[in-house]
Parts: structure tokens; sequence; C-alpha cells
């Protein structure tokens, strides 16, 4: 999420990166959307791309049964919008990174509502095409977190995860493959 907020910053982008869960996902319009939720909260800028504002943003109890402890959220649902993704682990000892571009979805009321209701609707909701099929992350994606920014910092992560030694596997056009 760092490496993703620094070249945002040298682009002049802004610098929310939200942090999310891949829930499950389904077909809708004939594309594979994802359901990203945060039980730790999100930036408002995913619901208004506003920095100066808290428009859109909900706060609920974060549910007793992962926190026992009373605490809110922000809550929202995430504006449509081009995307970058990425997520850092770390498999047979080496530096990781998993890259690739995408896109935030706008989903009709009935459908967002169905799927968020169908999750956490404390948490921020995202619906994204990743630019992956179900198949694809659910054999080859080796976490259930997904760091997302809005924006194309796609050719700058790549570059800059490469420089940094990482073993790099980009996402784009709907396959997988090594740089």
């Amino acid at each position: 999420m760092e490496l993703m907020k620094r070249i945002l910053k040298a682009k002049g982008l802004h610098q929310g990166v939200m942090f999310h869960d891949v829930r499950w996902g389904a077909e809708h319009d004939g594309r594979f959307l994802w359901v990203l939720l945060n039980s730790g909260s999100c930036g408002a800028y995913a619901f208004n791309h506003d920095p100066s504002t808290l428009n859109g943003v909900h706060s609920y109890r974060q549910p007793a049964m992962y926190f026992p402890r009373a605490g809110g959220t922000f809550a929202g649902e995430s504006l449509p919008g081009q995307l970058t993704w990425a997520r850092a682990y770390l498999q047979s000892g080496e530096l990781c990174m998993d890259i690739g571009r995408g896109s935030c979805v706008k989903l009709p009321q009935d459908v967002r509502d169905s799927w968020w209701n169908g999750t956490n609707r404390e948490w921020p909701f995202m619906a994204a095409d990743l630019g992956m099929s179900r198949d694809e992350l659910m054999a080859h994606y080796c976490s259930n977190h997904i760091a997302v920014a809005y924006g194309d910092v796609f050719e700058e992560m790549v570059a800059l995860s490469q420089k940094l030694r990482f073993n790099v596997r980009v996402w784009s056009a709907r396959r997988m493959h090594n740089v």
C-alpha cells in the first residue's frame, strides 16, 4: 500500500489506497465482478472522490462477532472508476507482488443491496472487475486481501516492484504472467 501511495503522490493523484478483503464474486451484465469489503474501514475518498468532505460515509457498529469491543468504521459504496490493484506476499521465502488494472463498477441498487447484505453491511463495499476470472483468482491469487487505488499507476507499480526485486506477476488482458 505504501508503494502505491508514494507513486500516487508523485503523479499528483489522491493518495487514497483502499485495503479490502476479496469476499466473493458473481456475473453481472456479462462481467465477473468481485465483492470487496474491509473490516477495518475505508477512506471517504472512495465514496466521494473529494478529499475535503465525508459525503457518502456512514458509520455502523462493527459486528460483535468479529470485534467484541464496540467501535465503528467508515462504510459506503465505492464510486465507479479506473483502478490499479496490487498485493505483496511471501512465497517460498521470496518477496512477490501481483499487480493489475481493473475498475470499480456501479451496480443497480437492488443488485448492490443483495450483494452487500450477503456479506457485512457495516463495511465499505466495492464491486470490482479485477481483469481476472473467478477460476484464475482462486487458482493463482495468493491472498484474500487486495490494495486498490483510483487511477492508473500500473506501469509505475510494475517498474518499482521490479526495481525492489519483487517477483512480479502482472494480471492483464484476462491472463496472468510473470515479468
